[in-house]
């Protein structure tokens, strides 16, 4: 069990099982809300995704916790699953040396190498997180690994501020996508839900609205 799913009482899944309604209801690979969203749901609606405060170059994942927030009425105590792309540099395969695992080109461009002798410092080495040993959610083009936990464990990994890309409850009530680079986060819900989004003032401020699901979400660097 991964330390930061266990703090916020959350595991990894043991397969795919619990995401794979979603093949089926997603549109083909591209850039559309359709791809990042199911299909079913009565509502859509866009949020933009602020770049951080502290750091120009990445993204604010406090805008995910704002949202998380806004839906918190609507989910109460049942079980969220989170689907998080498998390509991120921060993890690390199963039953690896974080101090020495492949895939963290970022520390290896901030000088440090995770294939040679001595590896990452500890203090960067506790940052990565092992992933499952499990069989990944396979989706077009990409695979994701799947968490289960309370509405609060979306974010357990959140502490290198990349998004976890599929959002949503047992009920499956709402559904939140956020495709890996977007500049957009993507939900589909029932109408209360939505209005209850658009209305609050922090999705206000990020300036949520409506959407339909064949409209583009643009990527990070479509806003240079």
């Amino acid at each position: 069990m991964d330390k930061h799913l266990s703090a916020a009482g959350a595991d990894w899944d043991a397969g795919p099982e619990a995401g794979e309604w979603l093949g089926p209801l997603l549109e083909e690979f591209s850039d559309l809300l359709g791809h990042a969203v199911p299909a079913g749901y009565e509502q859509y609606a866009i949020i933009p995704i602020p770049f951080s405060k502290e750091d120009p170059e990445l993204q604010d994942i406090s805008a995910l916790e704002s949202l998380v927030e806004e839906l918190r009425i609507f989910t109460g105590e049942q079980t969220v699953h989170t689907g998080l792309w498998e390509g991120w540099g921060w993890l690390y395969n199963h039953g690896l040396n974080p101090r020495t695992a492949p895939g963290v080109a970022a520390y290896v461009a901030g000088g440090y190498d995770a294939g040679d002798a001595q590896g990452l410092p500890d203090w960067i080495a506790e940052t990565r997180v092992e992933r499952p040993n499990a069989r990944p959610l396979q989706l077009p083009n990409r695979n994701y690994h799947l968490w289960s936990g309370p509405l609060d464990s979306v974010l357990a990994l959140g502490h290198h501020d990349n998004f976890p890309s599929l959002i949503w409850p047992e009920d499956r009530s709402w559904f939140i996508g956020i495709p890996i680079y977007s500049a957009e986060m993507a939900i589909g819900a029932d109408e209360r839900v939505i209005q209850s989004i658009l209305a609050a003032p922090s999705m206000r401020e990020l300036s949520a609205r409506r959407a339909s699901r064949d409209e583009a979400l643009p990527y990070v660097d479509d806003l240079d």
